[in-house]
């Protein structure tokens, strides 16, 4: 790819970024964002295919490695799961969650897509599919931490794991500076930790 044509394709995806964050998928125009990078839409189609094609371009790469992390922080926390070994998952935990949001900051506009923007395209689903994966890992932790019987049901599970992974997408939404966020999600920690202790009777 000549340098011209590199340029070209940065002003497009910069352009497209814009007005992903201002009109959505769905609502997106891609003669407007050729338009104001300076393209002809022939040169756009030349670099992505299709509007779905560049709006993965923005998101992917992030979008891709949160969720592989995300995996591999929750089958950590499984293997360490044990009523003798509570505060090293406490404190597994809260090291995971900070990484989980210092990540979505220095990815802030890539996420803001994803969690605000994405209807329409393979990534509506996204805060759905982090859910699935935490829902199953709470599982099997609770059922580690009580064979005998779990305390909670599987509706529980689901609303507390789908509601805080929507405390993430409010973050975000709502513009926070990070700071803001760093103070907001502190305050989640202590209120949900309090909660689970209150629950699993640790």
């Amino acid at each position: 790819m000549s340098y011209s044509s590199q340029q070209t394709r940065q002003r497009i995806l910069d352009c497209a970024k814009l007005e992903f964050l201002e009109q959505g998928f769905q609502k997106a125009n891609l003669r407007k964002i050729a338009t104001d990078a300076k393209a002809t839409t022939g040169a756009l189609y030349n670099h992505f295919k299709n509007k779905a094609v560049l709006f993965d371009a923005l998101v992917k790469e992030p979008a891709d490695t949160l969720l592989e992390t995300f995996c591999e922080m929750h089958k950590q926390a499984e293997e360490e799961a044990s009523p003798s070994n509570k505060k090293q998952m406490t404190e597994t935990s809260e090291k995971d969650t900070d990484w989980v949001l210092d990540y979505i900051y220095d990815n802030f506009d890539a996420f803001r897509l994803i969690f605000c923007c994405s209807q329409g395209t393979a990534y509506s689903d996204y805060l759905d599919r982090l859910s699935e994966i935490e829902e199953n890992s709470y599982r099997r932790m609770i059922h580690a931490l009580h064979p005998s019987g779990e305390p909670v049901s599987d509706f529980f599970i689901h609303v507390i794991c789908s509601s805080g992974l929507r405390q993430l997408r409010e973050v975000v939404a709502h513009n926070l500076s990070k700071p803001e966020a760093e103070a907001f999600m502190e305050q989640i920690k202590r209120f949900r930790f309090a909660g689970w202790q209150e629950i699993l009777g640790q």
